[in-house]
């Protein structure tokens, strides 16, 4: 099992990727932009030729996923995962136990430490499982979708 999880979709375009990319354009706030009110365009990133990289543009949870993608005439790829600034933050989240462990197990020693094993792995598993990976179905589907409707596509799953 891998820590951050990734999903990658092959997909078919309705019309050609020219016109995707425009209409992809139109509702893109770009990356080196500084505007206050970033809810008024549905993504924010970085559109070339065929290739874009894109965050929805919500405060909170927008930037957690990113979806980069390359379209050539009718077909394309698409690869969605967690960004680099949450994966730094979520892999701290998942040191806290583990240095809390050793730390009580260099000062207690391991039979005074052994009860704090079971909450660790709890913690580790809990955070993975419920927050990483239900946070991230969720967030990419979601960006899948504003996708979906801008540029209509139809996916499959690789």
């Amino acid at each position: 099992m891998k820590i951050f999880p990734t999903k990658t979709h092959s997909i078919t375009l309705i019309t050609d990727s020219a016109a995707a990319i425009s209409e992809l354009q139109k509702k893109t706030l770009s990356d080196d932009q500084f505007v206050a009110d970033w809810n008024k365009q549905i993504f924010i990133g970085k559109i070339n030729d065929s290739e874009f990289e894109l965050k929805l543009s919500k405060k909170v949870y927008g930037a957690f996923c990113v979806i980069k993608g390359k379209l050539e005439n009718k077909n394309g790829l698409l690869e969605v995962g967690i960004t680099k600034n949450y994966k730094i933050v979520l892999i701290i989240l998942l040191l806290y136990p583990l240095v809390g462990f050793v730390i009580s197990l260099l000062t207690n020693g391991f039979k005074n430490s052994i009860e704090l094993i079971f909450p660790t792995i709890m913690f580790i598993l809990v955070l993975r499982l419920v927050f990483i990976e239900f946070g991230f179905r969720i967030i990419s589907k979601n960006g899948l979708n504003k996708l979906n409707e801008i540029i209509g596509i139809g996916m499959e799953k690789k």
